[in-house]
């Protein structure tokens, strides 16, 4: 069994490292299919050359420029989780936690398993967790293959949206002035509750399948055998890029800082102003528990990057040694703002329709409910969510533009409302594992390349796909 997985991974990586673009280029080449796809099946609202001219316009560069506001929270996410593992206390965490394996293969499974937990706390704490762990993990276990486990450490964001900040049922969850489209339209009579989705037994079991059994089990069998097959990196390389930090740009002697330096390097200024911050966190969940909000509900990318922003000033020490470990930051940042704009662009041409038509991805969804047989709405839901996710990949997004569809189908069928959007939000999560979009923040930590992962990554596309296909169908809510 070993060795047929392990020839599969690596016939996998093979092809992959041979034909998958870069993960800009493929942003690129997916563009082009989007808008091929738009002209031919969305009904124009005139003749072929307003048709294209509008897709292009109002489609692509109307789209293109809408996830600026999450490009920046992705680039912070990315800095100040960066900057916080760069700190004493976490960072003999995570060495703690890498030196538990007692061999390559054993911490091969175990970064998969870190990666999963975090990321069902909140998807950006489980990229960033994903990515520094692995780079701990290469440091502490000599010799190990680096892109296996960083590919693992990507493997764990699968699980991402059946989690505590899954964008689909805390969307339900909603009011309709918070965003719960379904609400305000009329669609749905009433929010669904985390206790309906998230905290299912369905939801569960599929989260504990799959990252303490699945993914263990499979990055432990898909792990080469032969050294010459392996990967490694000299960990001296990893603590060169930033698993090592220098407090302060400058050290000066004590007799020659100027008020300046002193200021900079003040720790009482940045421990005050550090604890400042994480008291206003404090207060954020605990206003919102007394409102009937409980902290799983309330988490956001802008309250983690705000509590990692303060946390980390605060264990640096000093506004001189943050501020050096940010500087490193910024250097695995840049995949981020030049893919995101052509992201935001093709979800702009999925979600195009003139008046009187029907957009791309509507058009997806309906027809796979359309060709859905009976008692087969949750699998279909899986499945159009996986297909419309290679193109919107955004779980937000993605529910938006088929949200409706599916909703309207369950009502329809009587089929339940909760399973049909956690198969969908499963759906969402599972084709990430062959959609560089998220990967693109974890890669920057590695410094890895899309190719060196996705192909172990394909495997994991099979076998969740199995897993969860037979999970949304038969476990019970």
């Amino acid at each position: 069994m070993a060795n047929i997985v392990r020839r599969m991974a690596e016939g996998s990586s093979k092809l992959v490292e041979r034909y998958l673009p870069e993960a800009f280029l493929f942003a690129v080449l997916l563009t082009f299919v989007a808008y091929g796809l738009a002209f031919a099946f969305v009904e124009p609202a005139g003749s072929a050359v307003a048709h294209a001219e509008a897709i292009l316009t109002t489609g692509w560069y109307g789209g293109f420029w809408n996830l600026l506001s999450f490009a920046m929270q992705m680039t912070l996410i990315l800095m100040t989780g960066y900057a916080l593992a760069q700190t004493d206390v976490v960072d003999a965490l995570l060495a703690r936690l890498a030196r538990i394996p007692s061999s390559e293969r054993s911490a091969a499974a175990l970064v998969p398993v870190v990666a999963a937990v975090a990321s069902f706390v909140h998807w950006g704490l489980g990229l960033v967790v994903g990515g520094l762990f692995a780079r701990k993990v290469a440091q502490e276990v000599r010799g190990i293959d680096f892109p296996v486990i960083v590919a693992g450490a990507y493997a764990g964001f699968v699980v991402w949206h059946g989690g505590l900040a899954g964008s689909i049922p805390l969307t339900l969850n909603s009011t309709g002035d918070a965003g719960n489209f379904l609400l305000a339209n009329g669609t749905l009579e009433a929010t669904i509750g985390t206790a309906a989705t998230i905290f299912t037994p369905m939801n569960l079991v599929l989260f504990a399948v799959i990252a303490f059994v699945f993914l263990p089990g499979l990055f432990a069998l898909m792990y080469p055998e032969d050294d010459d097959k392996k990967t490694p990196i000299d960990p001296e390389t990893v603590a060169t890029d930033g698993g090592e930090t220098v407090s302060g740009a400058t050290v000066h002697a004590a007799d020659d800082m100027t008020l300046a330096d002193r200021i900079e390097h003040s720790t009482p200024l940045a421990v005050g102003t550090g604890l400042v911050g994480i008291a206003a966190v404090g207060l954020y969940f605990a206003n919102g528990v007394a409102n009937g909000v409980m902290p799983w509900n309330n988490l956001n990318l802008n309250i983690v990057n705000f509590g990692f922003l303060f946390l980390g000033l605060t264990l640096h020490g000093s506004a001189a040694a943050y501020i050096d470990v940010m500087k490193e930051a910024v250097e695995n940042v840049w995949g981020i703002i030049i893919q995101f704009p052509f992201y935001a662009g093709i979800m702009g041409i999925m979600a195009y329709a003139p008046e009187g038509s029907t957009s791309l991805a509507t058009q997806i969804a309906q027809g796979m409910v359309q060709v859905s047989p009976e008692g087969a709405l949750p699998a279909i839901a899986f499945l159009t969510a996986g297909i419309v996710n290679v193109f919107v990949p955004s779980g937000g997004g993605e529910w938006a533009v088929i949200g409706e569809t599916l909703v309207t189908a369950a009502e329809a069928s009587g089929t339940s409302i909760p399973r049909v959007a956690m198969a969908a939000a499963w759906g969402d999560a599972w084709t990430n594992m062959i959609q560089p979009f998220w990967a693109i923040p974890l890669l920057a930590i590695s410094g890895l390349s899309v190719r060196d992962i996705m192909g172990y990554c394909v495997m994991v596309l099979l076998g969740t796909g199995a897993i969860i296909l037979v999970g949304v169908t038969v476990l019970p809510m």
